[in-house]
């Protein structure tokens, strides 16, 4: 994931990067998600993270073009998300 931050700076699309952070309604959307397992809430995130990527970078970093290259992106932010959120206290992660 920070590869590809990494490389949308140095490409100079750091709006990119900017449209990659969660923000309060990321917050939320897992707050809500209460209940559901992790990889529920990860799929739900994907979603919302997917059109924030960039396809071209995505597929450089990952390694492989196509909407593959943005899904693995967008699942390392998610995973990311989540982590921040428990972070922070908007959720607990159950571990089994």
């Amino acid at each position: 994931m920070f590869k590809y931050f990494k490389a949308l700076e140095e490409r100079g699309l750091g709006e990119w990067v900017d449209r990659a952070f969660p923000t309060a309604a990321v917050f939320r959307l897992i707050e809500e998600a209460a209940g559901a397992t992790a990889e529920e809430v990860v799929e739900r995130l994907v979603e919302v993270i997917a059109p924030n990527i960039h396809p071209e970078v995505a597929g450089e970093v990952v390694g492989h073009r196509g909407e593959g290259a943005v899904l693995v992106v967008a699942r390392a932010v998610a995973l990311w998300y989540l982590q921040v959120a428990e972070e922070l206290g908007v959720v607990r992660v159950r571990r089994r």
